[in-house]
């Protein structure tokens, strides 16, 4: 909590959304100038219902925006000044991000265009008029727009929300800024070594799911990659099991 300030907090509402098995304690008295709750759901139902649950203490409070940050994400004194600090004018602007960076690279916005992100041209600060993916962690979202499309889609209740949700804004005609600030994120899946063959599973479920029903004119060559990342991971991860999870997923589709 050092990074923020009394002025920044004075209409700042946090949510500690504690997911694992067993419940933790907490003392909201340690923390001045800012409002915390603590819930404790050992249910570890995902991040969607988790945000769902912050959106509708949001609705209640009447807030404007709905900042989204993850156990991984570590935040700056840079970031919470230009998050407090942002009067966002453009009504067609439905969230707010960062630029995330995970071992050396950015990784948060990308284009969405194309299947292979990381390897083009990257956004720069201001509105992005071409779409964008970005991660959900060290997000604004606008809670108006969240009304209208009715929440987070509990369909993706960890993996591929982010994907949605940024394909939802862009398909309602709404934008993105991003703010000239970074962030840095862990993001384990990058590495094969570190994913078991459930968490894989997870991911690559919820990644047919995204481009089979929401990125449509992607699907073809995604099923191409999908082959593709076959053949590296017979080749490349030491636990097979994934890479005949993968065969078997793409003459399943």
């Amino acid at each position: 909590m050092s990074v923020l300030n009394g002025k920044m907090t004075k209409d700042l509402s946090v949510i500690l959304y504690d997911n694992s098995p067993n419940s933790q304690h907490f003392d909201s008295k340690k923390y001045e100038n800012v409002q915390i709750s603590y819930k404790h759901d050992p249910r570890n139902l995902g991040i969607a219902s988790a945000y769902n649950y912050a959106l509708e203490a949001a609705r209640e409070n009447g807030s404007e925006w709905l900042m989204l940050l993850d156990h991984d994400t570590e935040i700056t004194s840079e970031y919470t000044e230009a998050v407090m600090n942002c009067d966002e004018q453009d009504s067609s602007v439905a969230a707010i991000v960062p630029k995330i960076n995970s071992e050396n690279q950015m990784i948060s916005p990308i284009y969405s265009h194309t299947l292979r992100p990381l390897q083009g041209d990257k956004p720069v600060p201001g509105i992005q008029e071409r779409p964008v993916m970005a991660i959900n962690s060290g997000a604004l979202i606008r809670i108006e727009f969240l009304n209208k499309i009715g929440g987070f889609n509990e369909e993706f209740p960890l993996d591929y929300l982010d994907h949605w949700l940024f394909h939802v804004i862009y398909d309602h005609g709404y934008k993105v800024r991003l703010l000239d600030v970074m962030l840095e994120h862990e993001l384990s899946v990058m590495d094969y070594s570190r994913v078991s063959l459930k968490r894989y599973q997870s991911i690559l479920e919820s990644e047919i799911k995204y481009f089979r029903n929401y990125q449509q004119d992607l699907y073809k060559a995604y099923r191409i990659q999908l082959a593709k990342r076959f053949l590296k991971q017979v080749l490349t991860v030491k636990n097979k099991k994934i890479a005949l999870y993968t065969l078997r997923r793409f003459f399943s589709m």
